[in-house]
């Protein structure tokens, strides 16, 4: 039985409240890798990003992930582009169960407005849609390949965590 519920997604999503609900709901720990990766590091990931670069974050990413799937009984919330990466997904799948969480781009665009993240950071709205637009083609393939795909445009937080105790119950 795998111990381990590990939420996929584009950023926006919904997988940092979603999964700090679900968390609880379980009695698990919840874990979000990009917190975990800035407290390794002692650095923000806009920073890595910008003084090392994307390629150094995401051999960090891998590090943090393959520490977290060894452990048990936790909602694990993944940076959006973990699901393309064969080895990350590997790891987690060993002891967990994939939950992709997902939204249509204009949802995606509303729910990270303001935000600093660097994949969005210094562009307008309409090139900030383009890139979310890009970048959600090219991820959706390995979102597919979840154990459930919730569509969280319409759904609020607690919902979705409805939706995955009732899965959770039909596979355990």
């Amino acid at each position: 039985m795998k111990s381990n519920i590990v939420l996929i997604g584009f950023m926006g999503s919904g997988k940092s409240i979603t999964g700090k609900l679900l968390a609880y709901r379980l009695g698990y720990n919840f874990v979000d890798t990009d917190t975990a990766i800035e407290q390794e590091y002692k650095s923000k990931i806009k920073d890595m990003f910008a003084k090392e670069g994307e390629a150094v974050f995401r051999q960090r990413e891998t590090a943090t992930i393959e520490k977290l799937a060894q452990k048990n009984h936790q909602v694990i919330s993944t940076g959006g582009g973990v699901a393309t990466k064969e080895k990350d997904m590997l790891a987690l799948r060993k002891n967990g169960i994939i939950i992709a969480l997902t939204a249509m781009p204009h949802t995606i665009l509303k729910r990270t407005g303001n935000d600093k993240r660097p994949l969005l950071a210094k562009k307008n709205n309409d090139e900030r849609l383009k890139t979310i637009i890009k970048l959600m083609a090219k991820r959706a393939p390995f979102y597919k390949k979840a154990d459930l795909i919730i569509k969280t445009d319409d759904t609020t937080p607690l919902q979705n965590v409805e939706i995955i105790m009732k899965y959770l119950k039909g596979v355990k």
